[in-house]
């Protein structure tokens, strides 16, 4: 007769079907991979590197755990990273966050530091920039239809200074402008925005406010005047004889964008352009193809 009330020793594999039922209960638990530690004398067929309580099995728990990590084998070790990254990415699910929508944005480049420097946004728009660093000259002129937040920057200005733009929407032939051009300072507590229309406002402390033609401003470290043809003109210093030059002006269309700097670091797209990925020259000839000849067409030169 059978006694189904006795119990059957059984090898228990990754810890059981208990385990199985709860599968982070495997990962979260070392003592549960084939109950490590113990000498019941069962054989467990593991591949390379999967020994109990060790190897990569293990090293994932200890990080997990906030221990240290254990040594995974070299060729093992790709395996290992991955297996945390999905570990992290389902922990992540289950405690109520989402899976990443999109790549982390890569952080600005260095900046460089130019004894003179000219740049601009200009027409629909015309990027250019041209200037004089340590590494030698630099100069570009491409096209961009896209609004740039940060058209130009530099960390030398104390508080930081950048210039943004706005594009407008694309016309019939697909054609944008910028419809306003920004000039952000003091840690981002002063921003300066210049329209299409020609108006002007400051947000300063998130209040902002409407700058009437012909009122001029001084801030630390930083000049703002009107011209008398309705071009807004910013000046800024870092204090070392290095300075930056703005001039926000209507084209009729859009917002046209021109800084001149001296003496000082700068970085952006329009720097990038110029000294990074240097543009082909707007206005350059489009290389043409050959013409095809038909071989059963008889052709005549003229």
């Amino acid at each position: 007769m059978l006694d189904f009330n006795t119990h059957t020793t059984m090898p228990n594999f990754l810890g059981g079907l208990s385990s199985l039922a709860d599968p982070l209960q495997a990962i979260e638990n070392p003592g549960a991979f084939g109950n490590a530690g113990t000498n019941d004398g069962i054989a467990r067929f593991l591949p390379p590197g999967f020994s109990e309580g060790g190897g990569i099995l293990g090293s994932l728990v200890a990080g997990e755990n906030g221990g240290g990590a254990a040594t995974v084998p070299g060729p093992l070790a790709g395996i290992s990273n991955l297996l945390m990254q999905l570990i992290g990415m389902l922990g992540s699910l289950l405690s109520g966050g989402g899976m990443p929508t999109g790549p982390v944005n890569a952080p600005p480049s260095p900046e460089n530091y130019f004894s003179s420097a000219g740049g601009a946004s200009t027409g629909d728009p015309h990027l250019s920039f041209s200037g004089q660093s340590a590494a030698g000259s630099y100069a570009g002129h491409w096209d961009s239809m896209s609004g740039h937040g940060d058209l130009l920057d530099s960390d030398s200005v104390p508080g930081g200074f950048t210039i943004s733009t706005t594009p407008t929407l694309p016309n019939g032939q697909g054609v944008s402008y910028n419809a306003s051009a920004s000039i952000t300072t003091n840690g981002g507590s002063s921003v300066l925005t210049y329209a299409a229309d020609g108006s002007a406002t400051i947000a300063q402390n998130g209040t902002t406010t409407a700058l009437a033609p012909g009122q001029n401003l001084s801030l630390p470290g930083e000049d703002i005047r009107w011209n008398a043809d309705g071009s807004l003109q910013v000046d800024v210093d870092d204090g070392n004889g290095g300075n930056i030059s703005t001039t926000l002006s209507r084209n009729g269309t859009g917002v046209d964008v021109r800084a001149t700097a001296q003496n000082i670091d700068l970085g952006g797209d329009l720097v990038n352009g110029a000294t990074q990925n240097p543009p082909q020259a707007i206005g350059a000839p489009i290389p043409m193809p050959p013409p095809i000849l038909d071989p059963r067409i008889r052709y005549t030169r003229l």
